[in-house]
C-alpha cells in the first residue's frame, strides 16, 4: 500500500476518478451514526466517488481494516451491507458495530483492504482515496472547527537578512543601507550628501548611542560586570566600602639660608632638581617653570629661615665619643635661646649624621642615620663649668624616639690631642612639611591677574544648561587627594609624616563669587543648603564633578560660574627619593636671598588609586568587618586595633548598676599604662562599645620568674665575659647591639608559656657556652612545682611572664647564674 501521504489544499484526485473510465473508484467521505450510549450499535455509511459494477465490488468484513485508539482498541465490524442504486450498481457500504465496544476521542482510520491478510486495496478501489481518517467523538460539542487547516504549514517569505549583532556606527550603517537598497530598487549609496544617506548615517549614530547606552546600563548595574570607576565606586559605596582614590605624598623640606629672617610661606612651592633653573626660583619665571617640572611640592605651614639654624651642634659636657643611644627622646644643643625664632614647642628638628664614625669622611655617612623629631619641651640650661655657653635642652615624644645609635664624636685610634675629635653628627631646625600637589592657580604672590587665569582650571561645560544634571569634567586629571594636617602639639613627627588614603579628600575648591564649594567624600549627610561636590573618575579616566540635587547637596543654579582653584599631584609618583628637592619658589623681596632647599628623607605616603580588581574582591566582604564591640573577645580585638597595644584580654563583671568589661592590655615594649595611654585608648573604645557598657583598663598581671642556671664556660673562655653574655642575652634590654633579651616584653603576652627547651636555645647560642643546666624553673616566692620536670611553665590567662634580671626591682624576677668551667 503506497504510503506517500501529501496535504493539498486543492484534492483533484476525486474528479480525475470520475472522469475515468472503467471500474475504479474510491472513498468519498463517511457517515457516521454512533449510537446514544456505548451499548447501542454504531453505523457507518462508505460514500464512494463513483457507484461501482456488483457483483465484482461486493466487500465482506474481512475487507474492511478498522485501527487506531489510544485508550480503547479498534472496534470490530459486525456486517457490510451494500446500497444499491437503480442500475444494480454499489454507491455506499453500511458497516455495522455491534454495541458495547468503547472508543476514545484519538484519530481512527479506515480502510479497504483486500483481505484479512492482504492490506492492499481492492482493484477496483483506487491506493489514494481507500482509506480515511475518521473520530467516533466527531458529533461531541466543541469550541474549535472541525474542517482541517488547509495551507497551515505554508512556508511564509523569507525576511530579509538582519543582523542582531550589530552594536556600532558602521555596522547599523551597513543594515540601514541594506535595507534601503531592497525597499528602494536602484538606490545608490556612493553619494555621501545624498538626503537619504544623511538620514541613514544620522540615524545609524543615534541607534550606536542608544546600543551603547543599553549596554552600558546593564553591564554597569552590577560590581562585577562594571567597567567604569565611578560605578564600581558608588557600588562599594552601598555596602560601606569607601574605594581609594589615592593619596599624595609627604616630605620634609630642609632649608640652608645664609641669610637671616627670610620668610618661606604657608603653600610655597618646592620643585625637583632641574637644569638650568636656579635655587630660588623667582614668581616672575615660576609660572614657565611649572610647565617643565614634574614635581611640586607646598609648605604646609610657613617658617622664618635664621642661619643659626642651619647646623646646631651636639653639647656632650665635656665627654668624647659620645653617642645619642637608640630610643633617645632628648638632647642638648648648642643654641642661643635670645636670638630670633628660637627653638620652640612644635619645632620640627632634623638629627643627622654628617660624618663617618669609621673613616671621618662625609660622603660615607650613612644615609638611613637621618631622623626627624618635633619638638615638645625646650628650656635654657647651664654648664657651671661653661657658663657663656648658650645651651638649651629639647625633648621629643616616644614615638619620635631615635630609632638608631647616633655617634656625635668620635676620636682616631691613634690619636690624643683634642684635635683628633671629629664631629659626626649636627642638628638642623630650618625643617618645614611640604605635600605633593601644585597650587593651579599658583598661590604665591606677585603674579598678574592675566597670568592666574592663564592657569587656572577648566570646566566643561563652563555652566548648567537647562534643567539637566551639570555633571562638568575637568581639563586636568591629577587632582591632588590631601590628608588634612593637624599642627597641634600632641602631634609627632612620625604621624604626620604618615598619610591615610581614607583621610585624604581632593584638593578642589569652586567659587560661584557668592560662596565657596568644596569637595566631599560623598554627599549622603549633606543638607539641600550643602555647597558641595563630589570629584569622580569617569570612564576615560578624566575627572567629573556631581553635585547634589536640592535634596541630599545644594544644586547649581542654571548659567552659575564657577572659579576652579585646587591642587594637582597624586600618586606613587610623588614618592621622590632623599635629595631630590632642589628649588624653592620665593615672592620679593625673598626672592634675591640665598637659600638651598633639599629633602633629607625619602617622601611618603603617595599611592595610587585603588584597582578596580581590589575593590570587587574587597567591597562585597566589607560588611564581615566587625566594627562594634558586644562580647569579650570583641573588646580585646578591638583594643588589638590600637597602634600602642601588643595584645589584650577582656573579661565582663557586673558592677551592681550595669555592666563593665575590664581590659586588661599588654602594651608595646612592657611599658606601664600611664593616663596619657588610657585616655587615648578610652578614646578608641567610644566607637565601638555598646551602650550602658563602661571600660575599666588594667594593666597586665605580672608573673615574675624565679631562674637558676649552672653554665660551662668553653675551655679557654673568660667565665666572667660568658656570664654577662648570658644575661645580656635573657634579659629585656639586651645588649649593646640592640637586640633584646630572651625576657623583653614583646616575647611573651597572656598566657604565652615559657618552654625549658627554649631557655636552654637561648642559653646556647651565647658564644663561649658549651653546656647549661638548669637548677631552678618556677614562679618567685613560690613553691616548687613540676614546672621543671614538666618544662614549661604556664601562666594565667591574664599573665604575663616576666624576668627582668633588675636587682632594684627583684620583685620583677630573679635571674642567678652559676658559671663554671672556663678560666
Amino acid at each position: 500500500m503506497n504510503a506517500d501521504r501529501f496535504a493539498c489544499c486543492d484534492e483533484r484526485r476525486r474528479t480525475l476518478i470520475l472522469a475515468a473510465a472503467g471500474q475504479l473508484s474510491g472513498i468519498d467521505y463517511i457517515e457516521l451514526k454512533a449510537g446514544a450510549t456505548t451499548a447501542d450499535t454504531t453505523m457507518i455509511d462508505v460514500v464512494l466517488v463513483k457507484p461501482l459494477a456488483m457483483p465484482a465490488a461486493a466487500l465482506g468484513v474481512d475487507n474492511i481494516a478498522l485501527t487506531g485508539g489510544v485508550r480503547y482498541r479498534a472496534p470490530k465490524v459486525a456486517k457490510v451491507d451494500a446500497d444499491l442504486d437503480g442500475a444494480g450498481h454499489v454507491t455506499r457500504y453500511t458497516l455495522t458495530i455491534d454495541g458495547n465496544q468503547p472508543t476514545d476521542f484519538s484519530t481512527y482510520r479506515l480502510a479497504i483492504v483486500s483481505g484479512a491478510s492482504n492490506d492492499d486495496p481492492p482493484t477496483f478501489i483506487d491506493d489514494r482515496l481507500a482509506a480515511v481518517e475518521f473520530s467516533f467523538k466527531g458529533a461531541c460539542a466543541s469550541d474549535f472547527d472541525c474542517a482541517p487547516d488547509c495551507g497551515g504549514d505554508a512556508q511564509p517569505l523569507p525576511d530579509p537578512p538582519f543582523d542582531y549583532r550589530v552594536r556600532d556606527y558602521q555596522g547599523f550603517r551597513r543594515l540601514m543601507l541594506d535595507r534601503v537598497a531592497q525597499l528602494v530598487p536602484g538606490f545608490r549609496e556612493d553619494n555621501p550628501v545624498d538626503f537619504t544617506t544623511m538620514l541613514v548615517e544620522a540615524g545609524a549614530y543615534r541607534a550606536d548611542q542608544q546600543s551603547y547606552r543599553l549596554d552600558w546600563v546593564g553591564t554597569e548595574a552590577f560590581i562585577d560586570t562594571a567597567r567604569s570607576r565611578t560605578s564600581i565606586a558608588r557600588h562599594a559605596r552601598l555596602v560601606d566600602y569607601a574605594v581609594n582614590e589615592g593619596a599624595s605624598a609627604r616630605v620634609f623640606a630642609r632649608f640652608d639660608t645664609r641669610d637671616a629672617d627670610v620668610k618661606v610661606a604657608a603653600h610655597t612651592p618646592l620643585l625637583v632638581r632641574l637644569d638650568g633653573v636656579p635655587e630660588v626660583v623667582p614668581v616672575s619665571v615660576y609660572r614657565n617653570v611649572l610647565t617643565l617640572a614634574p614635581m611640586v611640592y607646598e609648605t604646609v605651614a610657613g617658617i622664618c629661615l635664621q642661619p643659626w639654624r642651619n647646623h646646631i651642634s651636639f653639647y656632650t659636657w665635656g665627654d668624647d665619643e659620645c653617642r645619642l643611644a637608640k630610643g633617645a627622646t632628648s638632647t642638648t644643643l648648642v643654641a642661643d635661646m635670645t636670638a630670633k625664632t628660637p627653638l620652640a614647642v612644635g619645632d620640627f628638628l632634623l638629627l643627622v649624621e654628617t660624618v663617618s664614625p669609621e673613616n671621618g669622611v662625609a660622603a660615607d655617612a650613612r644615609q638611613d642615620h637621618r631622623h626627624i623629631v618635633r619638638i615638645t619641651h625646650a628650656r635654657v640650661v647651664t654648664d657651671k663649668l661653661r657658663p657663656t655657653a648658650t645651651l638649651v635642652t629639647v625633648e621629643w615624644g616616644e614615638a619620635d624616639a631615635l630609632p638608631f645609635d647616633l655617634v656625635i664624636q668620635t676620636r682616631s685610634a691613634d690619636a690624643l690631642s683634642a684635635a683628633a675629635a671629629t664631629i659626626c653628627a649636627e642638628a638642623c631646625a630650618n625643617i618645614v612639611l611640604a605635600d605633593h600637589g601644585a597650587s593651579l592657580p599658583p598661590a604665591v604672590d606677585g603674579m598678574t591677574s592675566g597670568e592666574i587665569e592663564a592657569l587656572r582650571p577648566r570646566l566643561a561645560p563652563p555652566a548648567p544648561e537647562a534643567d539637566d544634571p551639570w555633571r562638568p569634567t575637568l581639563d586636568r586629571g591629577d587632582v591632588a587627594r590631601i590628608q588634612a594636617v593637624d599642627l597641634g602639639p600632641a602631634m609627632t613627627a612620625s604621624s604626620l609624616s604618615q598619610v591615610v588614603p581614607s583621610a585624604c579628600l581632593p584638593a578642589l575648591v569652586l567659587d560661584d563669587d557668592f560662596n565657596v564649594w568644596t569637595a566631599r567624600r560623598d554627599l549622603l549627610a549633606s543638607d539641600h543648603f550643602d555647597r558641595g561636590f563630589v570629584v569622580e573618575t569617569a570612564i576615560d579616566l578624566r575627572v567629573a564633578l556631581r553635585f547634589g540635587d536640592n535634596v541630599e547637596g545644594l544644586a547649581p543654579t542654571r548659567d552659575a560660574r564657577f572659579a576652579v582653584s585646587g591642587r594637582f599631584g597624586v600618586g606613587l609618583a610623588g614618592n621622590i627619593g632623599a635629595g631630590a628637592l632642589a628649588h624653592v619658589v620665593l615672592a620679593p623681596p625673598y626672592d634675591a636671598a640665598n637659600v638651598v632647599v633639599s629633602n633629607p628623607l625619602p617622601a611618603r605616603g603617595g599611592c595610587d588609586p585603588e584597582p578596580i580588581a581590589a575593590v570587587r574582591i574587597a567591597a562585597p566582604q566589607a560588611f564581615r568587618r566587625q566594627e562594634r564591640a558586644v562580647s569579650a573577645a570583641d573588646y580585646a580585638a578591638v583594643a588589638r586595633w590600637h597602634d600602642g597595644v601588643a595584645n589584650a584580654v577582656a573579661v565582663p563583671r557586673w558592677t551592681g548598676a550595669w555592666q563593665t568589661m575590664l581590659v586588661y592590655v599588654d602594651r608595646k615594649g612592657g611599658l606601664a599604662m600611664d593616663e596619657t595611654f588610657r585616655r587615648s585608648l578610652l578614646n578608641h573604645f567610644e566607637r565601638y562599645r555598646l551602650m550602658a557598657f563602661d571600660v575599666a583598663l588594667h594593666d597586665a598581671i605580672p608573673a615574675p620568674l624565679d631562674i637558676e642556671l649552672l653554665v660551662c664556660a668553653r675551655p679557654g673562655a673568660l667565665r666572667a665575659m660568658v656570664g654577662a653574655r648570658v644575661r645580656e642575652a635573657l634579659r629585656p634590654s639586651g645588649g649593646p647591639g640592640g637586640v633584646p633579651g630572651l625576657f623583653h616584653p614583646d616575647h611573651f603576652t597572656f598566657g604565652a608559656p615559657l618552654y625549658l627547651s627554649r631557655l636552654i636555645q637561648a642559653v646556647m647560642k651565647v658564644e663561649g657556652v658549651q653546656s647549661v643546666n638548669v637548677r631552678k624553673f618556677q614562679r618567685l616566692r613560690g613553691l616548687p612545682g613540676t614546672e621543671l620536670t614538666e618544662g614549661v611553665i604556664r601562666p594565667h590567662s591574664f599573665e604575663v611572664l616576666q624576668l627582668d634580671d633588675d636587682p632594684s626591682f627583684p620583685e620583677r624576677g630573679r635571674l642567678v647564674l652559676d658559671i663554671g668551667g672556663g678560666r
